[in-house]
């Protein structure tokens, strides 16, 4: 159920099991290297850390915990945020998930405080999802395929909407950078889009994040100028050729001239050298770049 968390060492995935007693979520996991650092990826938008208080953190960021193992367990508190329930429904709506995983998922977060404010709507929701509260003689009269009804009902559900209009940038742009596109990504406005990114400059992982937020609304109508800037600006070339060989809308001659006007003759040799740039833009603007070197 908890594919936003991971555990690993030296990049190498560490098992754990999860379990439910008295409204809290318990990961352990044993068997451990004493003296390895563990680290712990988890989507902080939906999820809150809780370590033993003897544990020692050796490094923390937004989405990554790094501790010095000096033990050879670990256990610690998993608590959902209130947007648990909405990446839920934005990952069923999307096709991340099933039926099945959208119903666990509904009743755990049922089981937890947070849920509190809005049990008795999500309750329902529930009972509407499983058909609880239709009887079958509308079910038999009704031809809507089963995806399009649930997504129907979660569309039109009272706390998906709330807090989701309610999610602050950085909330909504964790939400959609959690994934590299989603078909259903929320319809937002040039000046969010805007605070979307600058919120994203500031963030954790911006490069990915970034590249995600343009993966997510290319050619959808929003302008791309400050996506263009933060990547030319960058002068990370991984990056920048997947910005321009994965985005359709943006202008090969505008990105060309940005990173020509750098002035940067290693930079623009670096561009010039990469496999997946020369082969996302047509052989005129490699001859600028030549031209520079």
């Amino acid at each position: 159920m908890f594919n936003d968390i991971n555990l690993s060492i030296d990049n190498n995935e560490v098992n754990y099991q999860y379990v439910i007693s008295k409204n809290k979520i318990i990961i352990k996991t044993n068997e451990l290297p004493i003296g390895s650092c563990l680290k712990i990826f988890y989507d902080e938008n939906i999820y809150e850390i809780k370590l033993d208080e003897n544990i020692k953190i050796n490094h923390e960021t937004e989405d990554t915990i790094t501790i010095l193992l000096n033990s050879n367990e670990l256990w610690m508190e998993v608590i959902l945020k209130k947007n648990f329930i909405v990446k839920s429904i934005y990952k069923y709506i999307n096709k991340f998930s099933n039926k099945d995983t959208l119903i666990e998922e509904i009743k755990l977060f049922l089981k937890m405080p947070v849920s509190k404010k809005y049990h008795k709507d999500l309750t329902n929701l529930l009972a509407n999802i499983e058909n609880q509260n239709i009887d079958i003689d509308t079910l038999i009269l009704n031809n809507t395929p089963e995806f399009e009804r649930i997504v129907n009902i979660l569309l039109n559900n009272q706390t998906f909407e709330q807090l989701i209009n309610n999610m602050s940038d950085l909330e909504l742009m964790l939400l959609i950078t959690s994934y590299i596109y989603a078909p259903l990504a929320p319809q937002i406005n040039q000046d969010v889009f805007n605070n979307l990114v600058n919120v994203a400059k500031n963030y954790a992982n911006n490069l990915e994040s970034i590249w995600r937020l343009g993966m997510n609304y290319d050619n959808k109508g929003y302008n791309y100028d400050l996506l263009d800037d933060f990547f030319v600006n960058s002068k990370n070339v991984y990056y920048l050729g997947e910005y321009i060989s994965g985005i359709e809308q943006i202008n090969p001659e505008k990105i060309i001239n940005a990173i020509v006007n750098t002035k940067d003759k290693k930079f623009i040799k670096e561009v010039y050298e990469d496999e997946l740039i020369t082969e996302s833009i047509d052989k005129k603007y490699l001859s600028i770049l030549k031209s520079f070197i």
